[in-house]
């Protein structure tokens, strides 16, 4: 152990890992210019001391992977992290301490996250771990295996389940996800968010916590998949995290030249769309509907807190840049509920960070074509004929889950009862969690 440290040594400090990753990575591009047969005379002289201190590296590499006892030493290393099987039918390894209670089961005890408050609960991936799924990732896409951006097939086309009878469908968005990686493993996530934002310009509302689908596709069916939305996340903050990152991010969902189809936002074309909800679905919806020409105005139920304006600009003033993303990110047990976003704002935990929602209520509140209001239930407020009246072209109904479910129980509706969707609304935009 103590040989490798030297040889390991270097300027990165306490860093073991990054040290001992940049000695082998010396050593073996050495040996990779002794198997050319020609070798530079400084590298040719050192041959033998090369490969003694490679096998070093190999037996202190096996000693703390086999050893558990070594194995304390480098744990939470990603180089000594490996992928394990996967049984469907016991896919969360439980404990069940109490012989006489069987059904009283624990999670393993690494993966606790305890609750302090309504603080973020889960701070995602370091980018080293996000850069060992992306190696993990065997960049299929060239031989047009990328199941995770399009799903698994049989040979006549159908879809294919797994164990579970759930079909694997892959991306929802068809994601370029191998690409992004190839972009990500070379350092330029610059290149990779630009392919992201290619399928998916609402990005920020998507990734960790959020959906798994492309996971569920991964061509590693028998083992642990590639983390795809960790690796999602983990490029949009890599560029978030740079001067006037925000501004990069904003920029690319209204032009982007990796887009053939629709490279920059299209001008007004005199045509108004009322869209009604501002969840997922309304916001995404939204978006699209501004890049093609339409003017938007979207409405929620919910009261949407007002930005402020020199942060998204006004008719006779353009917005001041952002250049730092804490500017728009806030600590969740601090933050104040803007409404904006639906479910993903009121029903969504405090494992996934709502900041990401404030990024998405900014990029669409600059575009001078779109407005939202807050406030308004359609059908009440205003309705389609009103809409019409207004001078709208068409009404889109975004409202996705916002109805709530009516169980078959006498007197369900009296006064004092609430139903679980009216019940979170209140809990979360009335302050209640604080």
């Amino acid at each position: 152990h103590a040989e490798v440290r030297q040889l390991a040594s270097g300027k990165d400090g306490n860093d073991q890992e990054l040290e001992l990753a940049r000695a082998l990575a010396v050593l073996l591009d050495d040996e990779a210019q002794l198997a050319t047969g020609v070798p530079p005379d400084p590298i040719k002289q050192r041959a033998d001391a090369i490969r003694r201190q490679l096998e070093l590296f190999e037996r202190w590499a096996a000693v703390h992977h086999h050893d558990a006892v070594a194995g304390k030493a480098v744990a939470g290393w990603v180089s000594f992290r490996f992928p394990h099987k996967i049984d469907h039918h016991d896919l969360v390894p439980l404990r069940r301490p109490r012989v006489d209670l069987q059904n009283a089961t624990f999670g393993p005890p690494e993966h606790h996250r305890r609750r302090d408050g309504f603080a973020l609960t889960d701070q995602r991936m370091t980018p080293r771990e996000v850069q060992s799924e992306v190696d993990y990732c065997l960049y299929c896409h060239n031989r047009r295996k990328d199941s995770c951006a399009h799903g698994l097939h049989e040979k006549d086309g159908a879809l294919k389940k797994n164990p579970l009878g759930v079909g694997l469908t892959g991306c929802p968005l068809h994601e370029r996800i191998s690409e992004m990686h190839l972009l990500r493993k070379d350092g330029d996530s610059l290149g990779a968010l630009a392919l992201i934002v290619i399928d998916n310009p609402m990005t920020p509302g998507t990734g960790h916590r959020i959906c798994n689908d492309c996971m569920r596709g991964c061509i590693f069916q028998k083992q642990e998949p590639v983390n795809i939305p960790q690796v999602e996340t983990g490029v949009l903050t890599d560029i978030l995290g740079l001067p006037y990152g925000f501004e990069i991010y904003a920029f690319l969902t209204r032009w982007n030249p990796l887009n053939r189809q629709r490279p920059y936002a299209l001008p007004y074309n005199g045509k108004n769309v009322l869209v009604v909800g501002l969840g997922p679905a309304g916001y995404t919806l939204a978006h699209y509907l501004v890049n093609e020409g339409f003017g938007v105005v979207g409405v929620d139920g919910l009261k949407i807190e007002p930005l402020p304006s020199a942060m998204i600009g006004g008719d006779a003033w353009p917005p001041r840049a952002v250049k730092n993303w804490d500017e728009l990110r806030t600590n969740l047990d601090q933050r104040i509920a803007g409404g904006f976003g639906g479910v993903a704002e009121y029903g969504i935990t405090v494992r996934w960070d709502k900041s990401f929602l404030t990024a998405l209520h900014v990029a669409l509140a600059r575009r001078p074509t779109f407005r939202a209001y807050g406030g308004i239930r359609f059908g009440g407020t205003l309705d389609a004929i009103e809409a019409m009246d207004m001078g709208f072209d068409h009404v889109a109904i975004a409202t996705g889950a916002g109805r709530p479910t009516l169980i078959d129980v006498k007197n369900n509706l009296i006064p004092g009862v609430r139903k679980a969707s009216d019940f979170l609304m209140a809990l979360q935009l009335g302050g209640g969690f604080k």
